[in-house]
């Protein structure tokens, strides 16, 4: 189908199970033997469109909560301190900023972890460096 794209080490080692997804959401939506006879492929080719989307924004989601949620412990050390003091941030796992971003892949939303500056005073959402990051 199409030309052969070059996929990410991830990608790959996850393909099989991606395929056997696929061929269970072609079973479900169309049973055994696909579409009726008839079928505009412009129909599959929308539905297939459809997929992707959730797919994609539901993935993004995922992977960005899961990201958020993990900050305080895996972050570089340069971020688990002060920019203006230096001093250790404390990490509060309930304050968050909202964030929301389009994407190719779709709108990515999720809530960011807040890192708060006693000394200065200061809150931090210290996921991108600069804007476009």
């Amino acid at each position: 189908m199409g030309r052969k794209k070059k996929r990410t080490r991830e990608v790959e080692n996850v393909r099989i199970y991606i395929e056997g997804v696929a061929k269970n959401l072609a079973d479900k939506l169309y049973g055994p033997k696909g579409p009726v006879w008839g079928t505009k492929i412009t129909e599959i080719d929308d539905l297939c469109l459809d997929l992707r989307e959730i797919l994609s924004e539901h993935f993004l989601k995922l992977a960005l909560e899961r990201q958020a949620a993990a900050h305080p412990e895996q972050a570089d050390p340069q971020f688990r301190v002060c920019p203006s003091c230096q001093r250790p941030l404390d990490w509060d796992p309930d304050k968050t900023e909202e964030r929301s971003m389009q994407l190719n892949a779709g709108k990515a939303q999720w809530a960011e972890p807040e890192g708060y500056c006693n000394r200065c005073r200061r809150s931090f959402f210290p996921s991108v460096a600069q804007p476009g990051d």
